[in-house]
């Protein structure tokens, strides 16, 4: 995938996310309004059809259009203009509220001008108290005999806080989702972007020791070579030494097809761990003497269990990483076996560039390498390591590695001597 459509998959999800975000608080906004509408509605009704029934005991005129009045958000107020029992208009606020399915707790207020004192009584309560009209904090400005219905300030918060929780939820899920889909895209990106590498990697090694190879064959072939032993000693050994550079190549992209597939089962035999770590010595002998390196190993001699295949694989990969990250240095590579109790413990040893903390982390990742700069400089398909992680956790075994920069590297491995097949 392309930065640009990343970028612009990115920058969509951002503003849907955003828009959504804007939709869900002017929905909640509305759907907040919409209810205060309908409970003021619903409060109008009640206390208007109260008011009327109230009116008829009395045999008092009825004006319906001043019947009721709001006078806050939280207070309205029934001109009787006429003595009322609080407990009577009580019991009928409770009848009309609960036929309109008003459930919200309330006190009701008579007001007297002349004494200036609100009587009034809590909701089914038969308590009756006398406070100040300006306790209630309403400005009733009224000078006759009324009644009132004082509801409790609403928090908006707590009344639509299962609404607000459930829509965060529904938010943070789908910015969960979608941060977790870039982060598969730039996962998958860079996948693509490793297995680009190894396929340009592939082709440059693999043709570059069947250049060589072709080429010496036909110096060979010229009819007076044979009169020039030690050029035809020359040539022969460049063929053999690049015929084995092919084989490991092949091997490599062998071992990741036993790496994709992880189903295939290790053929354990016992063998003595020195003689094969000497074993997987030999086909770096040319290459060290090239660069005046050395390699020795250090231990007793142990008997042990394992794939001798696979094992002598792991030994050599972790020698071909050695060479090829020794920079201009001379590759010192060296092997201490040791054991405790049922396990076998196999240090190796570099004196190469070393690592950074970033490199560590990723080296046992499928295709990566080690930046040095040119891609060609070291080569390699970015598979050995990915490959040795798994052999070594298919022995029941761990690998870790510790490592500085131009100081060296040190991996260790850890597995049982003997496997339980």
């Amino acid at each position: 995938m392309k930065n640009r459509t990343l970028q612009i998959i990115i920058i969509t999800g951002v503003f849907s996310i955003l828009l959504l975000f804007v939709v869900q608080f002017f929905w909640a906004k509305n759907l907040i309004a919409l209810e205060n509408k309908q409970f003021n509605h619903k409060v109008k009704i009640g206390l208007l059809n109260a008011g009327y029934k109230l009116k008829l005991i009395h045999h008092t005129t009825i004006d319906k259009v001043h019947l009721v009045k709001q006078l806050s958000d939280e207070s309205y107020v029934v001109e009787v203009q006429d003595i009322v029992n609080p407990s009577h208009i009580d019991s009928l606020l409770q009848i009309e509220f609960k036929a309109l399915e008003l459930n919200s707790p309330y006190k009701i207020a008579i007001y007297d001008c002349f004494t200036d004192s609100v009587i009034y009584s809590n909701s089914g309560s038969s308590s009756e108290n006398y406070v100040a009209a300006n306790e209630y904090g309403v400005d009733w400005d009224i000078t006759s005999y009324n009644f009132g219905v004082i509801f409790p300030k609403k928090n908006t918060l707590e009344n639509y806080l299962s609404i607000g929780v459930a829509s965060g939820v529904v938010i943070m899920g789908i910015v969960g989702f979608f941060i977790y889909v870039v982060l598969m895209f730039l996962r998958q990106k860079k996948i693509g972007e490793m297995k680009t590498d190894f396929i340009n990697n592939m082709t440059h090694e693999l043709k570059t020791p069947i250049s060589t190879i072709s080429l010496s064959s036909n110096v060979i072939n010229q009819p007076d070579i044979i009169n020039q032993p030690e050029r035809l000693k020359r040539y022969t050994q460049i063929i053999v030494q690049e015929n084995e550079r092919l084989k490991n190549q092949v091997e490599r992209v062998l071992q990741l097809a036993f790496f994709e597939e992880r189903n295939f089962a290790l053929n354990y035999q016992s063998i003595e761990i020195i003689q094969l770590i000497k074993n997987a010595f030999q086909p770096f002998d040319l290459i060290l003497n090239d660069k005046k390196g050395s390699l020795a190993v250090h231990g007793d001699p142990l008997q042990v269990k394992l794939d001798v295949h696979h094992f002598e694989n792991v030994i050599s990969n972790l020698i071909d990483n050695a060479i090829k990250y020794s920079g201009d240095k001379s590759p010192q590579i060296e092997f201490k076996v040791s054991s405790s109790k049922s396990n076998l413990s196999v240090l190796i040893i570099d004196n190469g560039i070393g690592m950074g903390k970033d490199e560590v982390k990723n080296i046992f990742k499928k295709f990566y390498r080690a930046p040095t700069g040119n891609i060609h400089d070291v080569k390699g398909f970015g598979i050995g390591l990915s490959y040795v992680e798994q052999i070594i956790k298919m022995h029941k075994g761990t690998i870790a590695v510790k490592s500085e920069k131009n100081t060296g590297s040190t991996f260790e491995i850890t597995i049982p001597i003997n496997q339980e097949t």
